[in-house]
């Protein structure tokens, strides 16, 4: 099981398996590849880091059981369950050791080292380091509400690209460098990087996964015929930000909309605790678009309220 038949595919050939690292505490996972009829780049599109983000496994797999291979240039490989554990129980982190996974990477082989830290460096050198692009799918998880976001790393000018023909429906985004995300480290690694983002409430949304399909098809073509993908470029302005979280615990009542125009200062919401009375009220910390919220309306201390 340790063989990576994926990694030698014939031209018109798909393949679907478990995969059992080289590390036996860690559990097998499911891994999708398809190798076109032409030449081209390995794309890995990866989904479900967080255990509790639900569109980006439907997307991959929707996308394996449709995508043309007469038409495939390269080859595409999809991990629509990377955190196969963290999957199963329902969660963000992984259940034995509480670590986010996508703060991890690109992980270390140290077998004193915790499980997540073990299963990021499984993933990345096993499939991140043999793609050329990335595309890791997200979602607001069981705790936030997203607006659709697609991005990429300053600097990266193809990454950019990509992402502004990936699907209208999703708004550029500059996503805010962060040591340990998936998405961060294949950028530094030197791939090209996407990350995006697509509702959350733990639910599927299925307006997301027929996005996030198209989106992959659309970016798959083109990249051999770039021509085409700057004429449907989203020239919107991108969005850059970061996630406010709170210093103390209460029952969140947002006083703004997703999606919303707020300036620094600007009342996002206020805590209330189990009389009724304020614990304190949540303000912007900068001018912007509200782009996530949380859903999960109970906040502890530390957790994120709203990404402006």
């Amino acid at each position: 099981m340790n063989n990576k038949p994926w990694a030698t595919l014939a031209p018109g050939v798909r393949w679907q398996g478990w995969w059992q690292p080289d590390d036996a505490e860690l559990t097998a996972l499911p891994v999708l590849a398809a190798r076109g009829l032409h030449d081209g780049p390995t794309v890995l599109v990866t989904g479900a880091v967080h255990g509790d983000e639900y569109e980006g496994p439907a997307a991959i797999h929707h996308l394996f059981q449709t995508v043309d291979l007469s038409q495939l240039h390269g080859r595409v490989m999809g991990l629509p369950i990377v955190n196969v554990a963290a999957y199963h129980a329902r969660a963000r982190v992984t259940p034995a050791d509480g670590m986010d996974l996508n703060r991890t990477f690109p992980g270390v082989a140290d077998p004193q080292a915790s499980l997540s830290r073990r299963l990021a460096h499984a993933i990345f050198s096993n499939f991140v380091q043999m793609c050329d692009v990335l595309i890791d799918l997200h979602s607001g998880g069981a705790k936030l509400v997203h607006l659709p976001l697609v991005g990429w790393y300053v600097g990266d000018n193809r990454a950019e690209q990509m992402a502004r023909a990936f699907h209208p429906a999703l708004h550029p985004w500059l996503i805010p460098a962060q040591a340990g995300v998936l998405s961060y480290e294949a950028h530094r690694a030197g791939k090209a990087a996407i990350g995006a983002e697509w509702g959350g409430g733990a639910r599927l949304d299925n307006a997301g996964v027929a996005a996030y399909a198209a989106g992959i098809r659309r970016l798959l073509h083109s990249l051999h015929q770039p021509t085409q993908a700057s004429c449907a470029s989203n020239t919107a302005a991108c969005i850059a930000g970061s996630y406010q979280e709170v210093a103390q615990g209460g029952l969140f009542v947002a006083a703004v909309e997703l999606g919303a125009r707020v300036q620094a200062g600007d009342l996002l919401g206020t805590l209330y605790d189990e009389l009724g009375a304020t614990v304190a009220q949540v303000t912007a910390a900068r001018a912007g678009l509200v782009a996530a919220l949380a859903h999960n309306a109970l906040l502890h201390p530390g957790d994120r309220v709203a990404y402006v």
